[in-house]
């Protein structure tokens, strides 16, 4: 099997949420290495060596060029998803062939099987937001999705073969570049790049098992079924492979998201048992300490207004390209 790795990256006011992560995916996999990058400076307030990594990231050492550059440039949030692209590559030059990102809200119900399969004869595994159309009724509808891309970067799973690496060096420049959330611009995060995936790369697994990055946006296509502790997906042959707790707020329950016009925990029961233990994990991972501290690096949100004008173009210029030849150019990460 090649080297596998799994990764996370947060800063310290995140890390109840990262040990959630890091807990639920070494129980199903305790043969794959899970790391935290931590896009912060260390804290007194946290015994790090207690935490459940198998290894620490500091991304300020591995990456300290980068993070000096656009700490003032991105909120927090933004930096995390900016620094993704570069922590592949750091990664896989550390030997690493196989690597899973994972965001650090996300909790594992099993074993990530479909992935790994998935994985001896493609070079990457995506999971869309949706699966089958919304109804036409409330927010967030397939149209409102479109605008944040079709895959959803909380989960992404990447053999490290050269075209890959390619594509990866190519992802880099435009979330170093354009990494903002910045919807009337249409930008989102580094999320929106992956459109491309499946065109610029050959075999890329788009994985509709409904298992799988179960989140508040496609709960219209999916219901969980509960059979003694074991959880599934509208059948009992469909497992819950991970639900994906994006903008929830336990201080704002029912709400299951902010933006959710559509689902919360008062008309959906069946999501109630999972949101209830994922609130008692996150207690156990000291969540009402670490959600305050202040974190070293981005933006503050006062001062990442979407009124912020954001400079046209990056320190590394503008890429244009209009022939095959400038395409693999720029896949290759060469400039003309």
């Amino acid at each position: 099997m090649p080297k596998s790795l799994a990764f996370t990256i947060c800063a310290n006011n995140y890390l109840a949420h990262a040990s959630v992560l890091a807990e639920s995916f070494k129980t199903f996999h305790p043969e794959v290495l899970f790391m935290v990058a931590l896009l912060d400076e260390p804290s007194s307030e946290i015994d790090y060596s207690s935490l459940p990594f198998d290894e620490i990231l500091w991304v300020h050492e591995e990456l300290p060029e980068v993070v000096q550059q656009l700490r003032d440039t991105y909120g927090i949030a933004e930096l995390c998803t900016v620094v993704k692209p570069l922590l592949f590559l750091e990664l896989h030059k550390r030997g690493y062939e196989t690597i899973l990102y994972i965001d650090p809200d996300i909790q594992v119900f099993s074993q990530f099987s479909e992935v790994f399969e998935a994985l001896k004869d493609h070079q990457a595994v995506l999971t869309p937001h949706l699966c089958s159309p919304t109804g036409e009724v409330g927010h967030p509808q397939d149209k409102d999705l479109m605008r944040t891309g079709v895959y959803n970067l909380g989960f992404v799973a990447l053999n490290m073969t050269a075209c890959v690496l390619d594509f990866v060096r190519w992802w880099d420049k435009r979330v170093q570049a354009y990494g903002y959330h910045d919807l009337k611009k249409g930008y989102f995060y580094d999320q929106i790049w992956w459109g491309y995936g499946p065109a610029f790369l050959d075999d890329v697994k788009v994985l509709r098992h409904l298992g799988y990055n179960m989140a508040n946006w496609n709960l219209h296509e999916r219901e969980i079924r509960d059979d003694r502790g074991r959880y599934y997906v509208n059948d009992k042959e469909t497992p819950l492979r991970f639900f994906h707790y994006s903008h929830y707020k336990r201080e704002s329950r029912p709400t299951i998201a902010s933006y959710n016009q559509n689902f919360t925990l008062e008309n959906r029961p069946d999501i109630v048992p999972i949101f209830d233990g994922y609130d008692r994990y996150l207690d156990a991972m000291g969540y009402e300490t670490l959600k305050s501290l202040p974190y070293a690096f981005g933006t503050r949100p006062s001062e990442n207004s979407a009124a912020k004008e954001r400079p046209p173009y990056s320190r590394i210029g503008s890429i244009k390209f209009h022939t095959k030849q400038a395409l693999r150019h720029l896949l290759l990460g060469e400039r003309k």
